[in-house]
């Protein structure tokens, strides 16, 4: 399960209403990993997807580990379930870390509004595969 936040045009995007600090990274090559701490405490893993100097990102939001029947849910579990740390940011995908697998598993997926914020929860832009979707 994912969500995409855009520049700073994108109300809900950290590009919009914190464009410095650790989102200044969602401004680099798409593949860098932008990682931030939600709350305070809870390491959230996003990806930044669009060219360099175009603020973009896509946040893990939910996955279905190969080891675990159950899905984990909720960007704070999801960075805890890969082991994702606040150090992770900055890296780049590929890379010493992080690996690309081009193994294709086929799911349905459904596209709707984005979940757990205020502004621009109009949008579109969470996308999330069968068994992964449900009502928040």
């Amino acid at each position: 399960e994912t969500e995409a936040y855009g520049g700073a045009e994108d109300l809900a995007s950290h590009a919009a209403f914190r464009p410095g600090g650790r989102a200044a990274v969602m401004t680099d090559h798409g593949g860098t990993v932008y990682v931030y701490a939600a709350y305070g405490m809870y390491p959230c893993f996003n990806i930044v997807t669009g060219a360099r100097g175009s603020a973009s990102a896509v946040l893990l939001r939910g996955v279905l580990l190969p080891d675990q029947q159950r899905h984990v849910s909720g960007p704070g579990r999801t960075a805890r379930a890969l082991d994702i740390v606040l150090a992770d940011h900055g890296e780049r995908i590929p890379g010493p870390r992080f690996s690309i697998s081009t193994e294709r598993v086929p799911c349905v997926i459904q596209q709707t509004t984005r979940v757990g914020i205020r502004r621009g929860v109009e949008t579109p832009w969470r996308f999330a595969g069968r068994p992964l979707v449900r009502d928040h």
